[in-house]
């Protein structure tokens, strides 16, 4: 029962994310004219501090807190970065938040990886994990058909709706799972 609850987390916040990263190209050439290689500059330093995360960061924080304490302070922090990036008027602002997008996704979406894994019995765990994958991959799918056309509204929509996923993931977490989770 309570993988379902799990399942839903994985799927409004990847579809959240989805969202976000499918259309941030659109944004950004919209509205601050960027280039296929200002695109690419911004993705590459975004990368940098990917490879931060997940080769140093995920580490320090996992010896101090617990994969459900991560997630329920990832995902908000997450939601809030996305919705943020509506209101620069200079692009020099969004690399300042690139860094906490990587950061908070790259600690969210592997603990609650482990959270999953941890939740299914021995021999439970390769088809609990190969469901949740399928819905991860659910949830990748359905953004381009919604966000193609909400941005033809506003080229900001689609950004709001990911940062209201994003945030409705972590309401399902925190009110059906992590009070449980975290004894």
């Amino acid at each position: 029962k309570n993988f379902r609850v799990l399942f839903t987390v994985t799927f409004l916040g990847i579809f959240g994310f989805s969202l976000f990263t499918q259309f941030l190209q659109i944004f950004f050439i919209e509205k601050f004219n960027y280039s296929v290689s200002d695109i690419g500059l911004f993705f590459g330093f975004v990368g940098i501090w990917i490879a931060f995360t997940q080769g140093f960061l995920i580490g320090k924080v996992r010896k101090k807190f617990s994969e459900a304490k991560i997630v329920q302070y990832a995902i908000p922090a997450l939601a809030v970065i996305l919705i943020l990036y509506i209101f620069p008027s200079k692009s020099m602002y969004l690399f300042c938040l690139a860094p906490f997008i990587a950061i908070f996704q790259g600690l969210y979406r592997p603990n609650l990886q482990a959270i999953i894994s941890n939740s299914a019995s021995v021999e439970d765990q390769g088809e609990i994990l190969g469901i949740n994958q399928s819905v991860q991959s659910l949830a990748m799918t359905i953004p381009p058909i919604l966000a193609g056309f909400i941005v033809s509204f506003d080229v900001h929509l689609p950004i709001i709706f990911a940062a209201i996923f994003t945030f409705a993931s972590f309401l399902v977490f925190l009110l059906f799972w992590a009070n449980s989770y975290d004894r």
